[in-house]
């Protein structure tokens, strides 16, 4: 018998954290002939009475599209590093016939064995329509399992990323009415939006409310609150666009092009259930989207009247520290390169003081000027 044959004893971790606690390939913990998906028993239950909790954590997961129906079988699927987390919500489900499985097979994509750990019940056992049409009644659990799924937190404030317009209205409705807590959706593109509590005042009062599932269900306050390590981190992007230099003496009043390389520093707590500040792809998500597509090949002076005047790279950075900030509240410092030589560096004001104060007044002259005599009597009279 090989040593990959023989039974490891784990002490109680599955293979992939036994592999990761001891930095083993899972392969070196796995028989060759075990490379392949197993069949749970999934078995059908005589018919049962929901209980509230049961019915509001099965609506939560089928509200963000992770009740996988595969086969025969009702599967919620869970990170490795959120393991205690799927055991509460296997604990909670038990009686409904969900059992856990970790499964390790072998892609040929990835050259490698891939796990997959969830919890599966027959879908016999599941009646979704009534799930679906559920009245919430205990709005502060169906959130903690969304906020365990789409939340994260940035720079203190509470986000919330790939859900519809249908868990929108739930949260938005539930938050106002039961604790007068707003929010605020941040559109990307079409269709494509991230949602914010809409003041730090909101996000302390959710922590208050959230009080009871902070304590009760594993890992929650860790994603949210725990105090980690600081990192920043930084993403270049780049854009081509022409500009002017109205009233200067040199070539820079003449229409000409350039290259604008934009670095995104971010600077936060190191989130423990992901590792990440904050994952790449969403910061060039909401930059590209809202920034380079608003500035690549056109013209800077006409693209807002922001810039109309001095297009410089200084008001220019202004400029998209304004359009980020909201997005990105960790958002520690802007640089952009106009040429290889020559580039700013820019912090603007944290989005506390930006939703205190507004824009900066800098920008504001050109669009804000008024010299018609009859108007500004009557804003001075009104």
């Amino acid at each position: 018998m090989s040593s990959k044959d023989k039974k490891i004893y784990k002490k109680g971790l599955t293979t992939q954290e036994y592999s990761f606690k001891h930095a083993l390939p899972i392969e070196s913990l796995i028989s060759t002939d075990s490379i392949k998906e197993k069949k749970l028993d999934v078995q059908h239950l005589a018919k049962k009475q929901l209980s509230e909790d049961q019915i509001i954590i099965l609506k939560a997961y089928h509200d963000l599209n992770l009740l996988n129906i595969i086969d025969n079988e009702v599967r919620i699927y869970e990170e490795v590093r959120k393991l205690d987390f799927l055991y509460w919500v296997e604990s909670k489900l038990n009686d409904l016939g969900f059992l856990f499985q970790e499964n390790n097979e072998y892609k040929d994509e990835s050259h490698k064995i891939i796990t997959s750990n969830y919890i599966a019940s027959n879908k016999k056992n599941i009646n979704i329509l009534d799930i679906q049409n559920y009245e919430i009644k205990n709005f502060y659990l169906y959130l903690s399992i969304v906020l365990m799924n789409k939340g994260y937190i940035s720079k203190g404030y509470v986000y919330f990323k790939d859900i519809d317009d249908n868990v929108f209205k739930i949260i938005k409705d539930n938050l106002l009415n039961l604790n007068g807590i707003d929010i605020v959706k941040l559109n990307i593109t079409k269709g494509n939006y991230i949602v914010r509590l809409k003041t730090k005042n909101d996000c302390d009062k959710l922590k208050i409310s959230l009080e009871e599932f902070l304590k009760s269900i594993p890992c929650l306050f860790d994603k949210l609150y725990l105090k980690t390590p600081k990192a920043s981190i930084t993403k270049k992007l780049v854009f081509d666009s022409a500009h002017f230099i109205t009233d200067h003496d040199g070539k820079c009043k003449n229409l000409h092009g350039g290259r604008y390389d934009i670095e995104i520093t971010i600077k936060d707590r190191v989130d423990p259930m992901t590792g990440f500040v904050i994952d790449y792809s969403l910061i060039k998500n909401i930059t590209k989207n809202l920034v380079i597509d608003k500035f690549d090949h056109k013209t800077l002076n006409l693209t807002c009247p922001e810039l109309s005047w001095r297009s410089s790279t200084e008001f220019l950075s202004i400029v998209i520290w304004e359009i980020l900030i909201e997005y990105l509240p960790n958002l520690k410092k802007l640089k952009i390169y106009e040429t290889e030589t020559s580039f700013c560096e820019f912090e603007g004001n944290s989005l506390d003081d930006y939703l205190k104060y507004g824009p900066s007044e800098i920008l504001g002259y050109f669009k804000n000027l008024n010299r018609d005599q009859e108007t500004q009597e009557e804003n001075i009279a009104g």
